[in-house]
């Protein structure tokens, strides 16, 4: 189960700055709720709009994504946390919009 962690807005930058360089689009998330890891260009490429990314699971713009909480498997999978339950593990403050519930950054 994931625990809450919460960075400042430049915190999290500084984090994903680290972990895959300056390039924005290359920057990685784990979906809670499936696992599966999409970057910022995975997003783009299916259509989402900015606000999804690493809020909602890639899966919701695709074709056929699984079922979030009633299929097993791999995802993508149409979890989004807006929905009933946030899972979204990382708590962004201080960012542009207020504070915002994200995912994971991916190992």
């Amino acid at each position: 189960m994931n625990t809450m962690r919460t960075l400042t807005h430049d915190e999290w930058k500084a984090e994903a700055t680290k972990r895959f360089g300056t390039k924005v689009l290359a920057w990685r998330f784990v979906c809670p709720c499936c696992k599966h890891v999409a970057s910022v260009a995975d997003w783009q490429k299916v259509g989402a709009k900015e606000g999804a990314i690493a809020f909602s699971c890639v899966g919701r713009w695709t074709e056929k994504p699984r079922k979030a909480f009633e299929e097993g498997g791999p995802g993508p999978c149409n979890y989004t946390g807006g929905g009933l339950f946030n899972l979204n593990p990382v708590k962004v403050t201080g960012g542009p919009g207020g504070d915002h519930h994200v995912f994971e950054f991916a190992d």
